[in-house]
């Protein structure tokens, strides 16, 4: 049985994985309630008149809605240096680093394999397997 849950706690990508050493990043995703609060954050409408018609316009302010989409999936980080100087990890630090593209390139390419991994389906699958193979099947069983 698939047991969802509400927790975002976040997953921890270190920058090598063979060497742990050199630190990471503590990401989560980004939920969707979360993703709709950023949205009426960085969104305005406005009714223009085009070709005699009132109409909607959406503006949305990308930058501050990158902002604060990292504000919200990273939630900690290890060792991690701007130009040879420790930083923290807050927002001001958050904000700064989002100017080195090595960085945001590491967080979002972390933050698409957790978009990817569905841990609940996975969880349930292995549980699955385990059971089979407990009572002799091993899944690829045909009748």
């Amino acid at each position: 049985m698939a047991n969802f849950s509400i927790k975002n706690e976040g997953t921890f990508f270190y920058f090598d994985p063979s060497n742990e050493e050199l630190g990471g990043v503590c990401l989560r995703e980004l939920s969707v309630d979360e993703s709709n609060n950023i949205t009426k954050k960085t969104t305005t409408k406005t009714r223009k008149p085009i070709r005699g018609q009132l109409v909607d316009v959406k503006e949305v302010d990308e930058d501050l809605a990158q902002k604060l989409t990292f504000q919200y999936c990273i939630i900690s980080w290890e060792k991690v240096e701007l130009d040879g100087e420790p930083i923290e990890c807050n927002a001001i630090g958050k904000t700064k680093l989002m100017r080195s593209l090595d960085f945001v390139k590491f967080v979002s390419a972390c933050l698409e394999q957790l978009t990817e991994k569905n841990a609940t389906i996975e969880q349930a699958r292995s549980e699955a397997q385990k059971e089979a193979l407990k009572n002799g099947l091993d899944g690829n069983s045909q009748k």
